[in-house]
C-alpha cells in the first residue's frame, strides 16, 4: 500500500526536487536527426520551467504539462511531494486542458479512463481536497525517473482517447484471465542518482541504422504498440515471413530474460504477431547455457556491434541477421 505523501510548500524545496526530475530529463532526452526525445519514444519539449510531453513528432499536439509549481498550494496542476521516509514524487492533477487531442480532461475521467488511483496526499496536515498522482519516484536512477514519466504520458494519452481507454479496459480484462491480477508495487528505496555523462541511448542508434537500411530498401519497421503503452522494438515483413525483433543493450543473464519474455507475452497482447518469427539482438552472445535456453524458448539469438567515438555512432550487424531481414549482408 502507498503511504502517505505530504504535499511541498516550500518554494526552495519544490524547486530543489523539481529540478531532480528536470535533470533526468534533460540527461536522457536526446536530439536524434533535430528531434528531442526519450528513449520511450516520447517527444518534449522545454520552455523555461515547462516541459510538455507527446507522441508527435512535430510538437503540434501535447499530451500533457509538467510544469514546476511557482506556489506550494493545491492549485498548479503538478506537485512534489514527501513520503515518511524522506523520499520525494513528482504528482500531476488528473486534469487535462481542452487542446486539438480532446475536450477538457477532469480528475475523475482520467482516473476512469486509466485505471489509476490517486495517491494519498496531504497539504499542511490536512488532506488535499483535489486528486493527484503519482508520476514518478525522484529518488531513482535517470532511467527508471524517465521511464515512470513516459508511462504517465502514455496513461494521459488514454484520458484524452476514450476509445483507446475502452480497448485498454477490455485489454487489461484478458491480461487477468491470462496471467492473473498484477502484483501491488511495494515500498520505494534507494537515493537520488543523476549521471551527468552524456550517453549514447544505443537502442535508439540501433533501432535508427537497422530503419534507415529498411527504408533503402522500402520497407519500414513497424513498432505495433498495444494500449495500455506496451511497444516491440520492431517488425519486419520479409519475403520469407514476418520477424518480432527485440533489442537488448546488454548480453547478461537479466537482459536474456527481459528479452525473451518480451518476444513471448507481446504476442498475448498484441495476437497479430502470435506467428512472427521472434529474434532478440543482443551486442554480443551471452553464455553458452543462455544460448542453448534461448533456442528451446523458440527465440532466434542474432548480433551487432557498436562503435562510439566522440558524437559519432557506427552500427553494424552480423551477416545472418541482416540475410533473415532480406538486407543481403
Amino acid at each position: 500500500m502507498q503511504a502517505s505523501l505530504q504535499l511541498l510548500t516550500n518554494q526552495a524545496e519544490i524547486h530543489q526536487a523539481f529540478s531532480i526530475w528536470r535533470n533526468a530529463i534533460e540527461q536522457r532526452g536526446e536530439r536524434l536527426h533535430g528531434i528531442r526525445w526519450l528513449p520511450e519514444d516520447v517527444y518534449f519539449l522545454i520552455t523555461g520551467s515547462n516541459l510538455k510531453f507527446g507522441f508527435d513528432g512535430e510538437g503540434e499536439n501535447w499530451i500533457v504539462e509538467l510544469n514546476e509549481p511557482t506556489q506550494g498550494t493545491e492549485d498548479p496542476l503538478s506537485g512534489l511531494a514527501r513520503d515518511s521516509t524522506g523520499q520525494l514524487y513528482l504528482l500531476r492533477q488528473g486534469t487535462l486542458h481542452k487542446n486539438a487531442l480532446s475536450v477538457r480532461i477532469e480528475s475523475d475521467v482520467f482516473e476512469e479512463r486509466t485505471g489509476l488511483g490517486p495517491a494519498d496526499v496531504t497539504i499542511n496536515g490536512e488532506p488535499t481536497k483535489r486528486s493527484w498522482f503519482i508520476v514518478a519516484a525522484l529518488d531513482r536512477t535517470a532511467e527508471e525517473i524517465c521511464r515512470s514519466t513516459a508511462i504517465f504520458v502514455e496513461q494521459c494519452r488514454l484520458a484524452r482517447n476514450a476509445t483507446a481507454a475502452s480497448i485498454a479496459k477490455l485489454d487489461d480484462e484478458h491480461l487477468t484471465q491470462l496471467f492473473g491480477k498484477p502484483e501491488q508495487g511495494g515500498q520505494m528505496s534507494g537515493h537520488p542518482y543523476i549521471n551527468s555523462n552524456q550517453r549514447h541511448r544505443v537502442q535508439g542508434e540501433v533501432s535508427h541504422r537497422l530503419r534507415m537500411l529498411l527504408e533503402a530498401d522500402n520497407r519500414d519497421l513497424v513498432k505495433p504498440r498495444h494500449a495500455r503503452g506496451y511497444e516491440v522494438d520492431g517488425e519486419i515483413e520479409t519475403a520469407t515471413g514476418s520477424l518480432l525483433l527485440e533489442i537488448k543493450t546488454g548480453t547478461t543473464a537479466s537482459d536474456v530474460y527481459a528479452g525473451i519474455g518480451q518476444l513471448i507475452v507481446y504476442p498475448k497482447l498484441l495476437p497479430q504477431l502470435a506467428k512472427h518469427h521472434r529474434i532478440l539482438l543482443l551486442p554480443g552472445a551471452p553464455s553458452s547455457a543462455l544460448c542453448k535456453a534461448i533456442s528451446e524458448c523458440g527465440v532466434e539469438l542474432h548480433s551487432y556491434k557498436v562503435k562510439i567515438e566522440g558524437e559519432n555512432v557506427d552500427v553494424s550487424f552480423s551477416k545472418a541477421f541482416l540475410q533473415l531481414c532480406g538486407l543481403g549482408g
